[in-house]
């Protein structure tokens, strides 16, 4: 069935709340994105019933006493971190402390993540001197938005540039894209022993960099002060502009493992598809690029919006749907029927499957929509 064009963002929002049923909700970074990108749209549309939606949904993460279930503090992960950006708004709507609470704690546990001998962020406790581009999504916006409401902005943003300085530099590969974590130890089984770089350049992963970039920058004031800052972040973003563009798929998707496409078993990827969608249009739209260049960013945006609604989306009696998202990925051990994740490239294309409506993706291809369709709202 052909997908209309141009009218779309809303039917999304309105299939995700007729599919995302409170038996698939549990706090994890997941179900925080998604949740996090349909909040977004809402509050750009105006549609507050769509906002009050994703608060009702996040209150079944609750205990009675207003902790999270499922949070483990010692963990010290990252991906736990990522779905505390939405307290910041219930916090404003409800003055509920519990929100203020569970911000507080999230700042705590920040601030005492381990680090690796550069001073990176652990990805996790039991990921040791590792960074994994995806971290950077997970903490960044929020170590901002609550520097720059109960902390010290300065130091914070000091830190936080660094952090995405820091993976930058060790993680780029000579085609000017990023792989997908380092581990400054050089100890993982999956990491070349000279680098402690993985193998391949996840296309996920990639997309969790430079939607954080262009978040990042939506929190840090216009200021002459922040002024730095601001310009260190967008030349990262401006640099991985064109070999994003020169790794477009004709259909206007990236593939799985970004920069072998057509290989065997490597498959066009809606998630990455989308953030990076997202993160050309936002370029253009932001003014972080010349002229020329946001031109030809918008144009090629547009190309990977029609892609994936040609390619990607489909429709039922429940709403639309978007079609192959790469359920996760990541290295290490991790579950039963993947022992071991070893970061190749027939890990990334054959040894995680494929699904539907996965909020990875369905979440940022929501923005992505948006971005397209009413940037005028934005």
């Amino acid at each position: 069935m052909a997908i209309e064009k141009g009218k779309l963002i809303e039917r999304l929002a309105e299939s995700m709340m007729t599919w995302y049923t409170p038996e698939k909700a549990f706090y994890d970074y997941v179900n925080g994105l998604g949740l996090e990108c349909l909040y977004r749209v809402g509050k750009a549309l105006g549609r507050q019933d769509f906002c009050d939606w994703v608060r009702n949904r996040f209150e079944l993460f609750f205990n009675e006493d207003g902790t999270i279930k499922d949070f483990d503090y010692e963990e010290f992960s990252m991906d736990q971190i990522s779905p505390g950006k939405n307290f910041f708004n219930f916090y404003e709507e409800t003055k509920d402390e519990k929100y203020k609470r569970n911000l507080d704690l999230f700042f705590k546990m920040l601030m005492n993540q381990p680090r690796t001998p550069s001073g990176g962020f652990w990805h996790k406790k039991i990921y040791p001197n590792q960074m994994w581009l995806d971290g950077l999504y997970m903490q960044g916006s929020f170590y901002i938005r609550y520097a720059l409401a109960y902390g010290d902005i300065e130091s914070c943003l000091k830190d936080l540039v660094y952090q995405f300085e820091l993976i930058y530099t060790k993680t780029l590969k000579h085609n000017g894209l990023l792989i997908h974590a380092w581990d400054e130890s050089k100890q993982m089984a999956w990491c070349d022993k000279e680098t402690g770089l993985s193998k391949c350049v996840w296309a996920r992963a990639m997309g969790w960099y430079v939607m954080a970039l262009v978040d990042a920058l939506d929190f840090i004031p216009v200021e002459e002060r922040f002024a730095d800052y601001r310009a260190r972040l967008i030349k990262l973003a401006q640099s991985l502009v064109d070999p994003l563009l020169s790794y477009q798929d004709e259909s206007g998707m990236w593939y799985q493992v970004v920069d072998r496409m057509g290989e065997e078993n490597n498959y066009l990827e809606s998630s990455a598809t989308s953030m990076f969608v997202y993160f050309l249009a936002k370029m253009a739209r932001k003014k972080y690029l010349p002229e020329e260049k946001a031109i030809i960013a918008r144009r090629a945006a547009e190309k990977g919006y029609e892609g994936l609604i040609d390619l990607k989306v489909s429709e039922d009696e429940e709403g639309l749907h978007l079609n192959d998202i790469c359920r996760g990925a990541g290295l290490g051990k991790y579950y039963p029927e993947c022992p071991f994740r070893d970061g190749t490239y027939e890990y990334y294309t054959t040894r995680e499957p494929r699904v539907t409506d996965n909020l990875q993706g369905f979440g940022p291809f929501m923005l992505a929509v948006l971005e397209i369709e009413r940037p005028e709202v934005l």
